[in-house]
């Protein structure tokens, strides 16, 4: 098992202000970033991903996104991060898990790339690496 987390980050071209993206950049893994199904398709091209992770606020239509995905990487699973303060629906088909957290709450981003890791089944001496490597992004609370 590859003990390096890998993951496709997928929003559209120009919008990558996602405020889960800064906790994913900053953490010890493998963070691709992708624009829809045609980046999807050249990125995924010889190389394999542990999931593909999207900000649906952050995607004009991210129904059809993961359709196309799922077209393009039917194995690989699909994860969405949702604001815990946005709008709360069903998991829509193709999707495996849904992530709900409050982008302005620093410490519970920063917990994302370790709790995904977590649930794609990497190897716990990784978690505690990212866990160490996102708590570094913390603000110092005295």
């Amino acid at each position: 098992m590859n003990a390096v987390l890998t993951l496709l980050f997928v929003c559209d071209k120009g919008n990558s202000g996602s405020p889960f993206l800064g906790p994913l950049r900053a953490a010890e893994l493998r963070l691709i970033v992708g624009h829809h199904a045609e980046d999807v398709r050249t990125l995924l091209a010889g190389q394999s991903v542990d999931a593909i992770v999207l900000d649906p606020d952050h995607l004009r239509d991210s129904h059809g996104v993961v359709a196309e995905l799922k077209a393009v990487a039917p194995l690989t699973p699909v994860i969405l991060l949702r604001r815990r303060n946005g709008h709360a629906g069903i998991k829509p088909p193709g999707v495996v898990a849904v992530c709900s957290a409050d982008p302005a709450d620093e410490s519970v981003l920063s917990t994302i790339p370790a709790f995904l890791g977590l649930i794609l089944g990497k190897r716990p001496e990784t978690l505690a690496a990212m866990v160490a490597s996102c708590g570094a992004m913390r603000p110092n609370q005295s």
